[in-house]
């Protein structure tokens, strides 16, 4: 089994956002097919306990007051450059920085760019920002021995954009913990839609911003008594909210927050690429509806997936109206605990790992 340092500017946490669930799950997944994990990540307020208690963990200092001391910097730089490991994965181009120049790295590296984020800068039409990712995602690929993405579609956006990863990028997707997802009994009573995720990135932001605008107010026409339940980090004001939404905070336990939804809603707009939390909203129970930026990571899924919101109010009021009359749990739930498990998430991961070690070389 491979050796591996993990190295991430943010911290891999089973309770934190996104990213972080991913690399956490990623890791867990790995390490119970043998692989040996190290993860490294520079110290920040960022909690570590869950990681923790997977594997060892170094967060060395390497910045005092946002401005990195060379020293400490270039000790970390020795870290990952030592040969005792049999690769290295770099989780996201933004943590390149940490890596020290491509001459010195030992290890064959296996980049995770997750989502292309130069296609979503040149989508909306930011220039500046584009030329930037662009040359940072050329610098990390250049150096990495393999490239991931977390879907089909992302693999396409990243070959367009940097042919030369045709040869050696490959999709590692997303996934669910079953073991999060227990049976909650489903209660249906209510018309209830639930939402969940962190609110302050900003294709959630303007996906729950259209919804709260543009598709809620057409719910509530056709079910005067539903309620929207929103669930996450990142909201401060909800004085316009229309009525029947409500924001109830960051909650502990995602499975017990959505039993007693019939709909699970995942609006993204402007094209970031795949989200975790579409994958979980399939695992609920709940029927499942989602824009296409929000479904993207995964094609022929049990979910109704449209762009209009007229098409959304429609749906979800029919969906809210024969709650008692639908099958539940939803179907997606069933295809997502099969399918979808983060065991199955990491075995592209988990085949190149083990031809980097030398019993494989041999």
């Amino acid at each position: 089994m491979a050796r591996v340092l993990w190295v991430s500017a943010e911290t891999p946490d089973r309770d934190g956002q996104g990213g972080q669930r991913r690399q956490y799950h990623q890791i867990l997944a790995l390490i119970a097919r043998g692989h040996q994990i190290t993860v490294v990540v520079p110290h920040s307020p960022q909690s570590d306990h869950t990681i923790r208690r997977l594997t060892r963990v170094r967060r060395p200092r390497i910045t005092v007051r946002g401005r990195v001391v060379q020293p400490w910097y270039s000790r970390l730089q020795r870290l990952i450059a030592e040969p005792t490991w049999d690769a290295v994965v770099v989780a996201h181009c933004e943590s390149w920085w940490l890596m020290p120049p491509p001459e010195r790295i030992v290890a064959p590296v296996l980049l995770d760019v997750h989502n292309v984020m130069s296609h979503w800068h040149l989508d909306a039409g930011r220039d500046v920002q584009a030329r930037a990712a662009l040359e940072e995602e050329a610098h990390a690929i250049g150096a990495a021995r393999a490239v991931t993405t977390c879907s089909e579609t992302e693999l396409r956006r990243l070959v367009d954009l940097h042919p030369r990863t045709v040869d050696k990028a490959f999709v590692a997707p997303l996934g669910v913990d079953p073991t999060e997802w227990p049976d909650n009994g489903f209660d249906r009573a209510l018309p209830i839609v639930a939402l969940f995720g962190s609110w302050s990135w900003r294709p959630n932001a303007l996906g729950l911003k259209w919804f709260l605008r543009e598709v809620w107010p057409r719910v509530r026409d056709r079910v005067p008594d539903a309620s929207a339940f929103i669930a996450g980090t990142g909201i401060e004001d909800v004085k316009e909210w229309p009525q029947g939404a409500h924001y109830v905070g960051k909650v502990s336990d995602l499975a017990a927050f959505v039993a007693s939804a019939t709909v699970v809603a995942v609006p993204v707009l402007e094209g970031v690429g795949a989200s975790v939390k579409f994958a979980e909203a399939l695992a609920s129970g709940a029927s499942v509806v989602a824009t296409p930026d929000g479904s993207n990571a995964f094609e022929n899924t049990p979910a109704f997936v449209a762009t209009r919101s007229e098409e959304w109010a429609i749906w979800i009021a029919k969906r809210l109206k024969l709650r008692t009359e639908e099958h539940v749990p939803a179907d997606a739930r069933v295809f997502a605990l099969r399918e979808l498990t983060w065991d199955r998430a990491v075995e592209p991961i988990d085949r190149w790992l083990r031809a980097q070690t030398p019993d494989a070389v041999r």
